[in-house]
């Protein structure tokens, strides 16, 4: 069941939806939607939120800003918990502006024209039916903020990748909170019953596979939206079973988008455990954990220097040391 609180005075004709999924989180979700209505734009705009049964007093704060905001903010409340890729796509399918905006609930917009910025790229550029921007990080643990280009990460001396193949390799670095979509392409190519009835946790990483095909992706450099990083969630796992189970379901989804489209994304079981391995022994490479890299290391055929590294205490810890100065500083 779900529960639909929605003002009678609410906007009649909002040119962007902006997405919430919301769980928990009572102490930064209000710092989300502040970000949000304090954008500086020349049309209409709503935001739907969707609150997955928090266990924390989420939905009071949500309440209060909607009986503030009554004409712009939707709530919908579910009587059992539906997992994020539900609630993104329940959220999506409440959505009645052109244009569809994400914002989780521990991230926050800190450039007043987010909003009229990408509308005004998608309306100049039709050819495009995403536009995302630059963006920061913010460790909330320790309180620095560092600020991150939007862009797909290549390999030196390699052969520029496909959309696809930058996406599947998890190489671009881009944030969901900065994403903007064209409902209309969104909907033909994303099918969000399935995401309710999958339930996918993934529900950023698995859209934009299921959209690179079909559509550009446009980057504005300018920075807009800012990431908000816990100590620990799905996709930043706090231990290494956390992490192989993120990975687990993330083979799900993509289970899923090779079924839809085996041209596109054709599945070598093999190999993407071996993008797993690999994937585990970089997490313990960041954590200087010289047991589990050498366990993860041992199951790779590869004999690159990290993966020798991996396998040689005595190399290891430099290595891993260097790398972690490496990306304090640069």
């Amino acid at each position: 069941m779900m529960k639909i609180i929605v003002s009678e005075h609410f906007v009649q004709n909002p040119l962007v939806s902006v997405v919430i999924p919301s769980y928990n989180r009572a102490d930064t979700v209000s710092q989300t939607i502040e970000s949000i209505l304090n954008q500086q734009c020349n049309f209409d705009f709503e935001l739907i939120i969707g609150d997955d049964c928090s266990t924390d007093n989420a939905r009071e704060v949500l309440m209060a800003y909607q009986t503030k905001y009554p004409e712009k903010i939707k709530l919908l409340f579910y009587d059992e918990n539906i997992g994020l890729g539900a609630n993104w796509a329940t959220c999506i399918k409440h959505c009645r502006g052109e244009y569809i905006a994400n914002c989780d609930n521990d991230d926050y917009w800190h450039n007043l024209q987010k909003l009229q910025l990408q509308v005004d790229f998608l309306r100049q550029n039709p050819q495009y039916g995403v536009c995302h921007t630059d963006f920061r990080k913010h460790n909330r643990k320790t309180n620095k903020i560092k600020e991150y280009k939007c862009e797909i990460i290549l390999q030196k001396r390699r052969e520029e990748e496909t959309l696809q193949q930058s996406v599947v390799k998890s190489k671009n670095r881009w944030c969901n909170a900065s994403m903007m979509y064209r409902k209309s392409i969104l909907l033909h190519y994303v099918n969000m019953d399935d995401f309710i009835k999958y339930r996918f946790n993934l529900q950023d990483w698995t859209a934009w596979l299921l959209l690179a095909p079909f559509t550009q992706f446009g980057s504005l450099h300018i920075s807009t939206s800012t990431f908000g990083v816990e100590n620990h969630s799905i996709t930043r796992s706090k231990n290494i079973d956390a992490l192989r189970e993120r990975w687990r379901k993330q083979k799900e989804c993509y289970k899923y988008v090779s079924e839809k489209l085996p041209n596109d994304y054709p599945l070598n079981e093999k190999e993407y455990d071996i993008h797993i391995d690999v994937a585990c022994m970089d997490y313990a490479y960041e954590n200087v954990n010289f047991q589990t890299a050498k366990k993860y290391a041992l199951l790779l055929s590869k004999n690159t220097l990290r993966v020798r590294c991996a396998k040689n205490r005595l190399l290891f810890y430099p290595y891993a040391i260097a790398g972690k100065l490496r990306s304090k500083f640069f």
